[in-house]
């Protein structure tokens, strides 16, 4: 502001010489053809002549040549005066023009000292959850707990010729032990039709261990088999007689979805009672994220209809650091979306799961920190599994009621749940095939 000022002053000062200047150069032109100022002559002999002060002073010349007209004069006052306005105009305008720079500039300055602020805010925040993160993922304990199959096969079945796997067939891990030792009894010879019997030990660091038995059959390559043909095959729930055996005052019904159910007609279902929807956005698998293919029609169909609207995610990590990507990309593709229910964490890849590295506690924690990434971005944050899982896997207290599964006709799991999956093989109008059926009771969340 003080650098405009100085401007102002000079212009105005210049402005206004500029205008006694052009005042002057007319006082001083009419002097001269007044007087004949230029070279004046003494002449000391020549007597000097009294004027009477009576005596009747000349009339002023109106002629160009004697001197300036009245009209000429007011004209060249009026040009003095418009320069002298036009001077001080620019001044005006020019200090303005400083001072407007000056004070953008001032803000631009605020602007990015505060944005330097909020970003090392926000770092230091994402530093202190990361490291509190690590540190739960570090805090291991006593071991006191044998390790667990978390995903077992006791009957699997493999065609004639092809390579038999064990770890296609189980899943196990230790509470506290990352590297839980596998045993195997006895052996499959896949080139002949039979059956093999297996005893599978497993083993964590301090000697506790489990064993299971597996009986694996050799079948002939080929065969298969197909639907029934039938519109309704037995052992499907019909929407209808869902909502007549559990729609009351205290519960919603609806029905999850994803790219499995392809494309739905969503008013079709909201006619048929539907009253909302959980769809799986994305997920992360083998190390490479992705959005389900009928997210985005899924998302619009439902809001359409006029129904609540809530996403799961599809999750593989193994540590924070895949957390925090992968909220940021779920986060990326929701785009702000208003959403009725938490964000379910779908976490299920218990088949192969030694490979991952992680004990039970490791997995437990990574629940807590993928809630609180997804509260950083001011949404709420659940746990999807079943009543098996919950009770096995889960075990570390939850910040918030679960989403649970359970196939059968009632639930008796004694945790805290607000939705319950209550089948896979539901019906209704809307989707050619199965889908998942859903009790919501808004009184639990």
């Amino acid at each position: 502001m003080k650098k405009a000022k100085v401007i102002l002053t000079t212009v105005v000062v210049l402005a206004l010489l500029s205008g006694v200047g052009v005042l002057a150069a007319i006082v001083l032109s009419e002097m001269q053809s007044k007087n004949e100022v230029g070279s004046v002559e003494l002449m000391p002999e020549t007597p000097i002549e009294v004027v009477s002060v009576s005596e009747e002073p000349e009339p002023e010349p109106e002629s160009v040549e004697e001197g300036f007209t009245h009209e000429e004069r007011a004209e060249l006052m009026k040009a003095a005066t418009k320069t002298t306005v036009l001077a001080l105009s620019t001044a005006w305008t020019e200090a303005d023009s400083v001072a407007q720079a000056e004070f953008k500039a001032k803000a631009e300055e605020e602007a990015r000292k505060k944005a330097e602020e909020e970003a090392k805010k926000k770092a230091e925040e994402e530093a202190a959850r990361a490291k509190a993160a690590e540190e739960a993922l570090k805090q291991t304990g006593e071991d006191t707990k044998a390790p667990v199959f978390l995903y077992y096969r006791a009957n699997p079945k493999i065609k004639q010729g092809d390579t038999f796997n064990v770890h296609s067939f189980i899943g196990y891990a230790d509470d506290v032990d990352r590297n839980v030792d596998l045993n195997v009894q006895g052996s499959v010879d896949t080139s002949t039709l039979g059956t093999y019997n297996l005893t599978i030990t497993i083993t964590d660091d301090v000697g506790r261990s489990t064993t299971k038995n597996m009986e694996v059959k050799v079948i002939a390559a080929g065969g298969g088999g197909g639907g029934t043909g039938e519109d309704n095959p037995t052992g499907k729930e019909q929407f209808s007689d869902f909502i007549a055996g559990y729609k009351n005052e205290n519960t919603m019904l609806g029905i999850d979805v994803s790219r499995w159910q392809g494309d739905i007609d969503f008013q079709k279902c909201k006619n048929a009672g539907c009253e909302f929807v959980y769809m799986r956005l994305g997920g992360y698998d083998e190390k490479e994220h992705y959005t389900d293919r009928y997210y985005v029609q899924n998302m619009s169909g439902a809001l359409a209809a006029g129904m609540k609207v809530g996403i799961y995610w599809h999750a593989e990590e193994s540590g924070p650091e895949e957390i925090k990507a992968s909220v940021k990309y779920l986060m990326g593709v929701l785009g702000g979306q208003k959403l009725d229910f938490p964000i379910a964490y779908d976490w299920e890849d218990y088949k192969n799961f030694e490979n991952y590295g992680m004990n039970l506690q490791d997995l437990n924690n990574l629940l807590v920190y993928f809630e609180q990434e997804v509260e950083s971005y001011g949404y709420k944050a659940c746990l999807y599994g079943s009543k098996n899982a919950q009770n096995t896997i889960w075990t570390k207290p939850k910040k918030n009621p679960v989403w649970l599964a359970q196939y059968n006709t009632s639930t008796n799991y004694e945790g805290e749940y607000f939705m319950w999956q209550h089948s896979s093989t539901g019906r209704i109008d809307g989707i050619a095939g199965d889908v998942d059926l859903d009790v919501y009771y808004p009184n639990k969340y």
